[in-house]
């Protein structure tokens, strides 16, 4: 009786280890990740400099190559947007009359953030998977999951993952690179469409 007890409690273990963990593999899971072109991730951005350090709430809205990142919280009183496309983007901080526009979102945040933040990359990135068009030096686990990324001069750290509307996607992202150090702590996945 004790024998059954004890392999049933195994066999029900073993089996809620499988449905923790993705078992279809690296290439699979990468192909999976590369049908979302349209997604929202709330959670809380924290990003330190040699000279500063800054925390706030974050929601990014992705719909195909279009985005909307909406920060509140650091940036004095009220909030911070950043919105744009492949071809231009549009900044518009606490204060401003107006936004400010460039033809990308990195130039905007560099010029007037002092942040070199790579938002083309990050869009790929924050779903775990490198970005297009460059070369990248990627760690994966033995579930296929993204564990480290390089890129770009940039290093990125996946952990806390877990299936959202079907897909594995991470909850924690740190960014290091070009003297910042991104953190993003995902607490919300909307997959859409």
């Amino acid at each position: 009786m004790i024998t059954r007890f004890i392999f049933l409690l195994l066999t029900l273990t073993l089996s809620s280890c499988a449905l923790l963990s993705p078992q279809v593999g690296q290439q699979t899971l990468q192909q999976q990740l590369s049908q979302i072109d349209s997604w929202q991730v709330r959670g809380k951005l924290s990003v330190t400099s040699s000279h500063d350090s800054v925390t706030g709430y974050l929601t990014w809205n992705q719909q195909d190559g279009d985005y909307q990142l909406f920060i509140t919280g650091p940036f004095g009183q009220g909030s911070s947007q950043l919105k744009g496309s492949d071809d231009s983007a549009e900044l518009l901080l606490p204060g401003w009359d107006k936004p400010q526009q460039a033809s990308n979102a990195e130039q905007l945040m560099l010029t007037h953030m002092g942040w070199k933040f790579p938002v083309s990359d990050i869009r790929h990135w924050v779903k775990g998977q490198p970005a297009p068009g460059g070369h990248s030096d990627a760690k994966f686990d033995d579930s296929g999951l993204l564990q480290e990324l390089n890129q770009h001069g940039w290093k990125v750290r996946y952990s806390r993952y877990s299936n959202q509307q079907g897909f594995w996607l991470p909850g924690l992202i740190k960014v290091t690179g070009h003297n910042f150090r991104f953190v993003f702590s995902i607490k919300e996945w909307t997959i859409n469409g």
